[in-house]
């Protein structure tokens, strides 16, 4: 969920970067062919944000439905779980985790699983 949040706000950042371009290129050159090439990118631009946004707040609602979060920055109350292996990394009530504990344990997680293949 949050990952597409994120791939949103890129989004976001290469319209504003694109707006910013037509704007230099409207007021060096005036030259209206190259604004209206740059002005589709930026709606191309934020067309694909805002369904990025329309399809994490889906995926949020059906997580929270469903009882746990994939956010590391929010929902104390669920479980946390790591969206690349579906482990458990905070348990519902447990304090948020920072980046490296989390990633700490899915990799105990991962070695503990590469562990009970080789036996």
């Amino acid at each position: 969920m949050w990952r597409l949040y994120m791939a949103a706000l890129a989004f976001v950042g290469v319209a504003f970067i694109v707006m910013v371009i037509v704007i230099l290129v409207l007021v060096v050159t005036q030259d209206s062919p190259r604004v209206v090439i740059l002005f589709y990118l930026e709606v191309a631009a934020l067309v694909v944000s805002f369904l990025l946004s329309f399809w994490a707040s889906k995926q949020k609602d059906r997580e929270l439905a469903a009882g746990y979060t994939t956010s590391s920055r929010g929902y104390p109350n669920l479980e946390q779980v790591d969206p690349s292996t579906g482990l458990i990394v905070r348990a519902a009530g447990e304090p948020l985790l920072s980046r490296q504990v989390q990633r700490d344990r899915v990799l105990a997680y991962k070695a503990t699983r590469a562990v009970s293949r080789e036996s």
